[in-house]
């Protein structure tokens, strides 16, 4: 009992970062199962199973007594995903909390009490007490095994595999029947740790180890019946580490390849790479190095087990001196090389946290009781004593930090006062704990808006706004939160954030001042989203009615409130598509996301038919030359996969994707160094005496067409100096033959190269013409630079090698029917029949003839309307003009452009009519029809012209 409440005093106090997703998680868990979506219910890569069944559980039976979680619970299965800033949405999960904490608490007490019925029939009873009393009051161990996590599940199931396993191999005397249950009660757990954390998988080379040693070391009996007894362990062990894996893992029945992918990705995540920086020994860094573990060892575990060296080493001058049985020393040293393993392979992983050594920590703390015990053995006199100091000391221990467990340090290297020069410090505990604060003292809270560093942290108890740091403007907070982990990481930063407010309270647990409530006297109103002056209506569905931007740094934040139509249908969906291009078309940064109202909702789900404000966060990537970009946006609809028509405020067709805002990205205020440039070839070469540098290119494509544009990336640095301003670059083409033909000459940069500053690095974007009559055949891609001063300057720089095609181009056709219309970039010069017949069902062919203005522009699509008496269309055709995209065509190109009509099966007879037009096929705009002078727009519509035929459809 006292294990168990010593897990359950987070409840209400502090809610951790991560548990909010692993209450989310759960549910999604819990929902997946109740609709028999098997594999759906793969929802992490940890892969966290227990704990999401834990969680799902526990939800249940806190659902069953409390209409406030059930109300919770229900909003929460409306969310499309749960995002960082959603803070209603975490206000909901803290509701759900509960439930599965005191699940995970209970399981994790109940594994103390099997480890004292282990312990005992291993040790003896002084052991096993003593090993429950360290297990059930260490801080550490039980502040985190009260957590919906993990990492409490994972020690507990571990440490469990480990005993069951040493059970069954020391029983020697017992039946062989009974002897394999206890390995299959091994593998079992085994498996439940497996299912809560891949890092355990340490268990399977180590317990078949153990079941191996035994046998190899029993020379009495012949080797094939030590063999065939290893084998038929190992079946048992392994049978039921498989069932319960199979059996408690859904997803494996219907994914096995996709629990593989997602659980084999998290793991190397984890190797290569850790999200964030962190504190270690007074240093900021995204890997800590062999030193992490050890520290983190020598400050979190118990008193108790650090003193137990002292039993420890006369145990070891005892074992030198007379000679003690393997079977007293071989469980010993199976948990020893458990924790030397385990510490050994996490500890090459990038992503370090204290938290990520507490599978041995039971271990540690067995292995200290087993230790003293064998000192009272060997010391009778003192042993009821002793035994009695070591509880009590332990029950301290916990009881001076019991509120707030996880700020518990080793005293006898400093405690809390050293540990915070060593080790970072708090997890969300100090948040939770101002916030409460700021509830339970500052009347008008509920008006009053707070940041912190966790927003998780923070939204569940303060009643006011939460608002999301590094998303919403600090100036717009009437009290700020830090941190003492905050301060550990960016002092700075920190001091900079605080300058100017006024410190309204300290949190103090722990030794130390945890946390610092700062008042803002004079806060600014949020920003809204200005509204758009013409809103733009998608599909007469969803309308986007304000629109902001922001750009900093590397990142572009975007602001939009939406407004939905008519009452849409329940599984109505769209995808927002998002993308920042320059003036050529490239595009340099793109998204897509749900569409979605501030709390993650669908629009069918919307409380009322505003969406408030929703941000989207686009990451610039480093180097993009200082310039005007345009924001484009499309809607699609996710039931058709077809783009949204978008139309101002007053009809007028906008086209598919729309311009909605321009950002200007300014000069960063310090250099962007060569090491943060994505470079996919790296390679290049020095000009200008060293001044500039071509650092490499993106990935050019190895294939292009005549007459189209050849995307290009480039990424130059500026060594030392500084460089002529309007540096330009001269493109050309070297065949087989050796012979170079020049086809372009453009900028170097749209930033000009006069502006750019020792050390920088900037990343361009070109698009190269190329000439629609290049023979077909291999070409080399060579650069040269040019000054204004010197003209092309040194020798060309190969870049890639692209192999050009080309297509069969004519330049005069014999048109039947002429029928001069121009489009802008193309005319329509007449097409080859006026009178068209086919019955209803059938494709009648329909053939015109484009001729193209001028080379490279746009990609252009003809769409083609057949037309009953009323004007209305009964079917439509749109393709390319020929087939071929207009970009490529040549100045002069004409093109014969053949294409069925399929008609409608119950079509009525009669005489139709055709109308042709032109629109873009990235905008969807359509091109007007120009009359005789180039300018004014002609035909019944202005983008569309009936041509001169007569489709007859007989019976």
């Amino acid at each position: 009992m006292g294990g168990l409440l010593a897990r359950l005093v987070a409840l209400g106090r502090y809610v951790t970062p991560d548990e909010a997703i692993w209450v989310y998680r759960s549910l999604r868990f819990r929902e997946a199962l109740l609709a028999g979506r098997w594999a759906d219910t793969l929802v992490a890569g940890h892969p966290g199973v227990t704990t999401t069944w834990l969680g799902a559980l526990g939800m249940s039976v806190q659902m069953a007594f409390d209409g406030g979680a059930r109300a919770a619970y229900d909003w929460l299965t409306t969310m499309a995903g749960l995002t960082p800033e959603n803070v209603e949405a975490f206000r909901r999960l803290a509701l759900l909390l509960s439930g599965g904490r005191v699940a995970v608490a209970l399981v994790n007490a109940l594994g103390i009490v099997a480890v004292y019925w282990l312990a005992r029939r291993l040790w003896g009873g002084p052991a096993a007490l003593l090993a429950a009393l360290f297990l059930a009051f260490d801080p550490f161990l039980a502040g985190l095994s009260g957590l919906l996590h993990v990492d409490g599940l994972s020690a507990t199931f571990s440490t469990l595999a480990l005993l069951l396993l040493i059970s069954g191999i020391h029983a020697r005397e017992t039946p062989e029947a009974k002897r394999r249950l206890w390995l299959a009660l091994a593998g079992a757990a085994a498996g439940l740790a497996v299912l809560s954390k891949t890092p355990t998988l340490l268990l399977l080379p180590l317990s078949g180890a153990a079941m191996l040693w035994p046998v190899a070391c029993d020379r009495d009996r012949p080797a094939r019946s030590r063999l065939l007894r290893f084998v038929f362990d190992a079946l048992a062990w392994g049978a039921a580490l498989l069932a319960t894996v199979v059996v408690l893992y859904p997803a494996l029945w219907v994914a096995p390849l996709d629990v593989l992918a997602m659980v084999g990705g998290s793991a190397n995540r984890h190797l290569d790479e850790a999200l964030r920086e962190t504190f270690f020994m007074g240093r900021i860094a995204f890997d800590h190095g062999p030193l992490f573990y050890p520290v983190v060892l020598l400050w979190r575990l118990s008193p108790v087990v650090w003193l137990a060296l002292i039993p420890a080493v006369g145990w070891v001058i005892d074992r030198r001196r007379r000679a003690l049985s393997t079977d007293a020393v071989w469980p010993v040293a199976l948990l020893l090389l458990w924790v030397v393993l385990f510490l050994l392979a996490i500890t090459p992983a990038a992503k370090k946290f204290d938290r990520y050594i507490l599978p041995v920590v039971p271990a540690l703390l067995i292995l200290a009781a087993v230790a003293w015990a064998g000192w009272v053995k060997a010391w009778p006199r003192l042993g009821g004593r002793l035994l009695t100091v070591l509880a009590a000391g332990q029950m301290i221990y916990w009881l001076a930090f019991a509120a707030y467990p996880l700020t518990a340090y080793n005293p006898l290297v400093g405690g809390a006062r050293t540990a915070v020069a060593m080790l970072p410090i708090g997890w969300g505990e100090g948040i939770g704990a101002a916030a409460r604060r700021l509830a339970a003292t500052q009347p008008g809270v509920v008006a009053e808006r707070a940041m912190a560093g966790v927003v998780p942290s923070l939204a569940p108890f303060f009643p006011g706004q939460t608002l999301v740091a590094g998303l919403d403007d600090p100036a717009t907070a009437d009290y700020v939160i830090v941190t003492l982990g905050g301060r550990q990481l960016d002092p700075a930063g920190v001091a900079a954030q605080t300058a100017g407010l006024e410190l309204l309270s300290t949190e103090h647990f722990g030794g130390l001042d945890q946390a610092w409530t700062y008042r803002n006297p004079t806060p600014v109103a949020a920003a809204v989203p200005p509204p758009l002056s013409d809103a733009i209506t998608f599909g007469e569905r969803i309308t986007l009615t304000a629109f902001g931007r922001q750009v900093a740094s590397d990142l572009l934040t975007l602001a939009l409130r939406w407004r939905r139509g008519a009452p849409p249908a329940a599984d109505e969906r769209f995808t927002l598509r998002l993308a920042v291009q320059d003036t050529a078309g490239n595009v340099w940064v793109a998204q897509e996301a749900d569409l979605l109202n501030d709390v993650a909702f669908f629009p069918p789900d919307w409380a009322t038919d505003e969406s408030g404000t929703v941000r989207y966060r686009l990451e610039l990537p480093p180097g993009m030359p200082p310039a005007t970009y345009q924001v484009m946006l499309s809607v699609i609809d996710r039931n058709t996969n077809g783009q949204l028509p978008a139309r101002g405020a007053a009809g007028e067709l906008l086209g598919v994707m729309v311009n909605v805002g321009e950002i200007v990205t300014p000069a960063p205020e310090t250099v962007v160094t060569a090491t943060r440039m994505q470079i996919a070839v790296a390679g290049g070469r020095m000009w200008l005496d060293g001044r500039l540098q071509l650092l490499g290119a993106g990935q050019t494509a190895g294939e292009a067409l005549a007459g189209s544009r050849l995307p290009v990336e480039l990424f130059w640095h500026v060594p030392q100096g500084t460089l002529p301003p309007g540096l330009e670059l001269a493109w050309t083409l070297r065949d087989a033959t050796g012979t170079a033909r020049p086809v372009h000459t453009s900028p170097l940069s749209r930033y000009d190269t006069g502006l750019w500053r020792t050390g920088e690095s900037i990343h361009e974007m070109y698009r190269v013409p190329l000439p629609p009559d290049l023979p077909p055949g291999p070409y080399s891609l060579e650069i040269a630079l040019v000054t204004p001063a010197a003209g092309v300057s040194e020798e060309p720089y190969r870049l890639a090698d692209v192999q050009i095609n080309n297509i069969e181009r004519h330049y005069e056709a014999e048109v039947a029917v002429p029928f001069a219309v121009s489009f802008g970039a193309l005319d329509l010069l007449g097409l080859a029949t006026a009178d068209l017949s086919a019955r209803p069902g059938e494709s009648p062919e329909v053939t015109l003839y484009w001729q193209k203005r001028a080379p490279h522009g746009e990609v252009y699509s003809v769409f083609v309307h057949v037309l009953d008496e009323a004007g209305a269309i009964v079917q439509q055709a749109d393709h390319w003009p020929g087939g071929l995209p207009t970009d490529i065509l040549d100045a002069g190109q004409i093109v014969t452009d053949r294409f069925p009509i399929p008609l409608p099966a119950d079509l009525p007879p009669g005489d139709y009519r055709l109308r042709v037009g032109l629109y873009s096929a990235d905008s969807g705009l359509r091109l007007p029809v120009l009359g005789a002078d180039d300018t004014s727009a002609i035909g019944e519509t202005g983008d569309s012209v009936m041509l001169p035929a007569v489709l007859r459809v007989r019976p």
